[in-house]
């Protein structure tokens, strides 16, 4: 697995803070620009961040490589409907020599893992039967697991990413995309501190946990000191207040 930002808005940080003192202020975006000082910067995101202003996150946008992840991890992926996505094509591109993700689970289990990798061998070998006797990629490629590795390019901004990154490196999430999350995140403080040392789970941003029942042993709750919502009680109260509206 392999995830690294190629691109970038510049100066993401400072161009985020703009965009919200043009809302605010009569002066060219030039001299906002020039006049601003590391502290203002510093205050202006918090602020704007803590007041839920985030449509100026939208400003700064981020281009990911993503690379040595499965179908079922770009499956997901590309639910976040806010984004642009460029993804190898399996109708144009042979996959004979691609490998292959092993979930930990079926790791851990010499039987299961056994198993696993004898069937993707066979898919393999159906595959590359099929295009030695003229079937065309596109036809060939329906006997792909989806644990087949691809690779994507997504550009994606920063308000977005706050959405992707709450929900994806939850502990409840599934393990691919969490890792996949996890290394978005480190890139993301890599060019853009200002902006995503705000970013995180609900438990550490809000103080709050909204995986009901699958919360409740989550070892984040506790060293957050986050409190339980989407509960029995709180799904019942949400249906009474629908039903009054």
């Amino acid at each position: 697995m392999n995830v690294q930002i190629v691109s970038h808005t510049l100066e993401p940080d400072l161009a985020v803070v703009v965009a919200a003192r043009t809302c605010l202020s009569d002066e060219a975006y030039e001299d906002i620009w020039r006049n601003m000082t590391e502290n203002d910067i510093s205050r202006i995101l918090a602020t704007v961040i803590a007041k839920g202003h985030h449509s100026v996150l939208e400003h700064a946008n981020f281009t990911f490589s993503i690379s040595g992840v499965s179908r079922v991890l770009s499956h997901q992926l590309v639910r976040h409907r806010m984004a642009s996505y460029s993804q190898l094509s399996q109708q144009r591109v042979n996959a004979s020599e691609l490998e292959f993700v092993v979930p930990p689970e079926v790791r851990k289990d010499p039987d299961f893992a056994k198993k696993y990798r004898e069937l993707i061998s066979q898919c393999q070998e159906l595959y590359a039967d099929m295009i030695a006797k003229g079937l065309s990629l596109g036809s060939a490629r329906y006997i792909l697991p989806s644990a087949f590795t691809s690779r994507i390019i997504v550009t994606i901004n920063a308000r977005s990413l706050f959405n992707l990154l709450s929900l994806r490196m939850c502990a409840a999430e599934e393990w691919e995309f969490r890792q996949v999350a996890t290394l978005m995140y480190k890139e993301l403080m890599r060019v853009a501190p200002g902006i995503f040392k705000y970013a995180g789970t609900t438990c550490e941003t809000e103080g709050i946990c909204a995986e009901g029942e699958i919360g409740e042993s989550c070892p984040r709750l506790l060293q957050n000191e986050a409190s339980l919502r989407n509960t029995q009680s709180d799904i019942a109260l949400l249906i009474r207040r629908g039903e009054k509206e």
